[in-house]
């Protein structure tokens, strides 16, 4: 026990580096969202004077309110799309065998393997083509592409460690295929559905790039784009900006604290096989 002391010591101090490294950034902003924008230039961490009007601000602001529900919209709609997908996909991955299956299995995970910059023009062009260009559709269809397949990944495995002797118990019983999959199969692998769906939706409510690439029309764009509307020819205000940024943080913190032992459960059950 004695020699492990040294080790424990090591470990549990290199963990607390990492959490203050995390942590910190994140004191920063809920700090200086409760500061006027002159005490933010200045070197005190605390605020002089704690006042919530960068808050009252932005909750005041209709054109900053249209992007946060905007965001709603299109991080439930992917979310609720890109889980049913991968659901499909990752059973037919898993129980079915056709031509192909393998490379088709690979091909999807290397499309995660892409810096996103390059997937920009194609998203565009298809879009277009398929009059859903700047629409919130096109865009939850994008974010749904982005996450496919880490949730097809993370399915199929924990899907394959299911004995198949007993959906073939549900099958004699006189389930078909779908009524197979809907009350045999998802109820049991309900926490790497809600892993796969907390994922799909911070992915969804976080993302930047795309939507500020793929969208011109404020009716449209996400709160992570409106942020940058607080920058602009006067220069950054800070303190909305601040602001802003802790009440877009809230809807992940939540819907993550409520599914985070589904999430690790989830995610070290489905890493078993690939």
């Amino acid at each position: 026990m004695k020699k492990n002391l040294p080790f424990q010591i090591f470990v549990y101090g290199f963990s607390l580096l990492i959490l203050i490294f995390a942590l910190v950034p994140f004191l920063w902003t809920v700090v200086s969202s409760l500061k006027f924008d002159s005490d933010i230039y200045t070197a005190r961490f605390l605020p002089t004077n704690p006042t919530l009007s960068n808050y009252i601000s932005v909750l005041n602001d209709q054109r900053m309110m249209g992007f946060f529900f905007n965001s709603v919209k299109i991080s439930l709609l992917s979310t609720f799309v890109s889980t049913i997908v991968a659901i499909l996909g990752a059973y037919g991955f898993s129980r079915y065998k056709f031509p192909g299956r393998n490379m088709l299995l690979y091909s999807i995970m290397f499309t995660r393997v892409l810096p996103r910059v390059t997937l920009l023009i194609p998203f565009f062009v298809i879009l277009s083509r398929l009059n859903m260009a700047n629409t919130i559709q096109g865009l939850s269809l994008v974010y749904m592409i982005i996450g496919m397949p880490v949730s097809v990944w993370l399915l199929k495995g924990y899907i394959d460690n299911i004995p198949y002797e007993i959906e073939e118990a549900a099958l004699i019983d006189g389930c078909g295929p779908v009524q197979t999959l809907v009350r045999v199969v998802i109820p049991i692998i309900s926490p790497a559905i809600a892993a796969i769906s907390m994922f799909a939706f911070i992915l969804s409510w976080n993302e930047f790039l795309f939507p500020r690439v793929l969208t011109t029309s404020p009716d449209i764009r996400p709160i992570s784009v409106g942020l940058a509307f607080y920058i602009d020819d006067v220069g950054v205000r800070w303190g909305m900006l601040m602001a802003a940024s802790v009440l877009m943080s809230i809807p992940a913190i939540i819907v993550f604290s409520f599914a985070q032992k589904y999430i690790v459960h989830g995610l070290s059950e489905g890493a078993v096989k690939g």
